[in-house]
Order: structure tokens, then C-alpha cells, then sequence
């Protein structure tokens, strides 16, 4: 309201000509609606600071961490051992060191706490003579056991690009 003369008012704006009722009335209105307006505006803050958070999440979190990696990584040696493509390569071999040794290669390969000491692709499969359809079944193997493990679908695809791009230093036919 603006003064004009004394005892005089001119009201300007939303609550002009309107009663004492209506004016307290529309002012709680609009208290209210900024009050809800706010509490919106902070769910959507908080929503997004999940979604960077998420964003920000290494595979190796968002897969599950430890137990997730070590259980995705048994499921696939068993199914390799089954697999009639590729079974023949796990005949005479110590599970729970290959276990070991995969788990903490996929650990930090996916960004997790890993102490992977051991040889890289090229040395570990040189000799092997494997071929792309070895490494298919590879690949399908581990999607599988994702599958199990009920993995989303994202890591399941990030996983599998990754393996992708090691075809070359598995097959030995990486460029030196």
C-alpha cells in the first residue's frame, strides 16, 4: 500500500480492493506456494546430487564392489569350465588362484582397491593359440554371469566394452 493523504491509502497490485479476509487469505496463499516451491526446488537439488554421485560412482561400485566381482568371477570360471568351446583350457587349473588373480585384475581394471600384481594380457595368454571365437566365449561367459548376478545393464555394456578392447592384447595381435 502506498500513502497518499493522511489516512488515505491507494493499494496497488494483487491484493488491491480486496478485503482484510481475502488479503490475509491470498498473503498465506502465496507464503505457502513459495514454501512449496522451495521444498521442489531442494528435492531436485537432492536428486541431482544423487545422479552426480552416481555419475562419479566407479564401475567397481556401482557393480557391486568386492563380493559382486569375486561372486561374477566364479560364476564365469565355472561356466568357461563348462563351456564346450573353451573348457579345455581350464582342465588343470588351480580355481581358487585364478579366482585370485582374475578378481583382482577385473578390481582394478573397474576402478576398485586392487593390489593386481600380476602379468598383463599379451604374457598371461601368449602361447595360447586362442582364436575370436575363444574370446567370444569368453566374453559370453561373463556376460552370463552378470546376467546371474543380476548386474544393470550399464555395467553389464561397460564391462563388455572393455573386454572388447582387450582382444587384441589377449589374441596377441596388439601392435607393438
Amino acid at each position: 500500500m502506498h500513502e497518499t493523504l493522511p489516512g488515505h491509502r491507494i493499494e496497488l497490485g494483487f491484493f488491491a480492493g480486496r478485503s482484510r479476509m481475502n488479503k490475509i487469505f491470498a498473503r498465506s496463499l502465496v507464503v505457502s506456494l513459495l514454501t512449496i516451491s522451495s521444498g521442489f526446488l531442494m528435492i531436485t537439488l537432492s536428486a541431482s546430487a544423487e545422479e552426480v554421485a552416481a555419475q562419479t560412482a566407479t564401475l567397481y561400485e556401482r557393480f557391486g564392489g568386492r563380493d559382486a566381482v569375486n561372486q561374477v568371477v566364479r560364476d564365469t570360471i565355472a561356466y568357461h569350465q563348462e563351456n564346450p568351446t573353451i573348457f579345455h583350457y581350464f582342465e588343470e587349473v588351480d580355481v581358487e588362484q585364478l579366482v585370485a588373480h582374475v578378481a583382482a585384475f577385473f578390481t582394478a581394471g573397474m576402478g576398485g582397491p586392487s593390489n593386481y600384481a600380476g602379468r598383463d594380457m599379451t604374457s598371461t595368454h601368449a602361447g595360447m593359440g586362442l582364436s575370436d571365437a575363444d574370446f567370444d566365449s569368453v566374453v559370453a561367459d561373463v556376460l552370463r554371469a552378470i546376467d546371474q548376478n543380476g548386474i544393470g545393464k550399464a555395467e553389464k555394456a561397460e564391462v563388455a566394452a572393455i573386454l572388447e578392447s582387450l582382444r587384441p592384447a589377449v589374441l596377441g595381435t596388439a601392435g607393438g
